[in-house]
């Protein structure tokens, strides 16, 4: 395993463990960068503000298929959450490692039924 793969999937064991303190430790404290659907960041702190919150409805997360390309570490996930009733999304997270620290994260998947629960009418479109 390599050194990038090793603290991609350490991030997603603290994730899935809800230890937000060793999440943050695989974060670069300067630049940093999460893109999603739904979310952008570009301070780690905020980011792991964030993800306590999705920690309250995360229920396991289940790696089906990794790769990693100098530095570069994809994985092919699904993210099991607790709303109403358990539910599984699949998800697909690009990470880029320098120095031994996350320093850019970009996770891809369908937000349709995220923002019907978000977005009203009379909410401002992004």
């Amino acid at each position: 395993m390599t050194e990038s793969v090793r603290v991609v999937e350490n991030f997603l064991a603290a994730l899935a463990a809800r230890d937000f303190s060793a999440v943050r430790g695989c974060l670069a404290d300067s630049g940093f960068r999460y893109l999603s659907p739904i979310a952008q960041f570009d301070n780690p702190d905020d980011f792991v503000t964030s993800m306590e919150g999705v920690g309250a409805i995360l229920h396991k997360i289940t790696v089906l298929h990794r790769f990693e390309d100098d530095g570069l570490v994809c994985h092919v996930l699904d993210f099991t959450v607790n709303l109403e009733t358990r539910r599984t999304r699949r998800t697909v997270q690009l990470a880029r490692v320098r120095d031994g620290k996350l320093v850019e994260l970009e996770v891809i998947f369908d937000a349709t039924q995220f923002n019907r629960m978000v977005i009203t009418d009379e909410s401002p479109m992004p």
